[in-house]
């Protein structure tokens, strides 16, 4: 049975603070990563309020970070009315409504501090995990993704509960959201909103037109681009590019297709033209960048420090071989 235990390190102003949600602590949940891949050798113990703990008990998952999303993950369905709240309702227009009745005139009283109290509880980014003063590792938070104020842990679980909260029906909004990428939910939501009340067959002749229009705006992209790039700009499609999964995080072929199309294959180079590269993908949003900007330098890292792999197992060392042989 095991005895040794490890407590995370928590600053002073997060004393009596629950970890996964801000709430005031209860108790330290023994984590112990199963199954575990990365040979844990006794439970971390961390701070939680007494619903995230009890929330825990029935989650089993191979790292801290898996752990906090299973747990926000059960805190949206939980509180997915309270959430709702702020689709369907501004807090001025909760103020100013005219609902009668002793219910009614709760719910306006007290409806805007339940959406900002649940909000607030899965928004909580706790504070960085480290163990005696050195930081724990592998903590990822790059596929959360923020739509109107709130942090989903990933694309499946904001697309389940928008869906919800839209009242659209999920596999609609599934598709359109594969055709229009993850950077652009709202206006899949406001697509899916204007076309889902149709029959199927009217459903089917929307999607044939997004796809239509999508390609047309693609065709007009590249057209521009092949206007606009630098003689020293080289061609790679990005049906050429394997993205990959590196220390678990994900390095976007698109960001991969960046790099090499400006013969760019170190991080020196890399950190040259960051200004560009934020510049080039802000537009589809922050996150986007700051994601693809985190994979790409984890690939060219691994690239540099493991020259072997670079050599023998990366799935684009001909693309590599092709840009240096320039």
């Amino acid at each position: 049975m095991t005895t040794a235990y490890q407590s995370i390190d928590v600053p002073f102003e997060f004393r009596h603070t629950c970890w996964f949600c801000g709430e005031p602590y209860y108790e330290s949940y023994p984590f112990m990563a199963s199954p575990n891949y990365e040979q844990q050798r006794s439970p971390i113990l961390i701070p939680s309020c007494q619903e995230c703990f009890t929330l825990c008990k029935s989650i089993k998952v191979s790292g801290l970070d898996l752990l906090r999303d299973k747990v926000k993950e059960k805190l949206h369905n939980r509180y997915e009315k309270h959430l709702q709240i702020g689709v369907n309702w501004t807090k001025e227009e909760l103020k100013d409504s005219e609902l009668e009745g002793r219910a009614f005139e709760g719910f306006r009283d007290s409806a805007w501090m339940m959406f900002e109290i649940a909000k607030g509880r899965v928004n909580y980014p706790g504070w960085p995990v480290s163990i005696d003063g050195v930081p724990v590792m592998g903590i990822n938070n790059a596929f959360q993704l923020e739509f109107n104020g709130i942090i989903y842990t990933g694309l499946v679980q904001a697309v389940e509960q928008l869906a919800k909260a839209y009242n659209i029906p999920q596999p609609y909004l599934e598709e359109v959201v594969e055709l229009v990428g993850r950077d652009k939910l709202a206006y899949a939501i406001r697509f899916c909103k204007t076309t889902y009340g149709y029959s199927a067959a009217e459903r089917e002749t929307s999607i044939a037109s997004l796809k239509a229009l999508l390609a047309e705006q693609a065709a007009a992209e590249q057209e521009l681009t092949a206007q606009n790039q630098p003689d020293q700009f080289i061609e790679i499609a990005l049906s050429e590019i394997n993205g990959l999964m590196l220390y678990r995080t994900m390095v976007s072929p698109h960001a991969i297709q960046w790099a090499l199309q400006r013969g760019i294959t170190t991080l020196s180079e890399l950190a040259q033209q960051e200004d560009a590269f934020f510049e080039h993908f802000m537009r589809d949003s922050e996150l986007t960048a700051f994601t693809y900007f985190n994979g790409l330098q984890i690939y060219f890292e691994k690239r540099e420090v493991d020259p072997e792999w670079a050599e023998q197992s990366d799935p684009n060392r001909a693309l590599f071989a092709r840009i240096e042989a320039r």
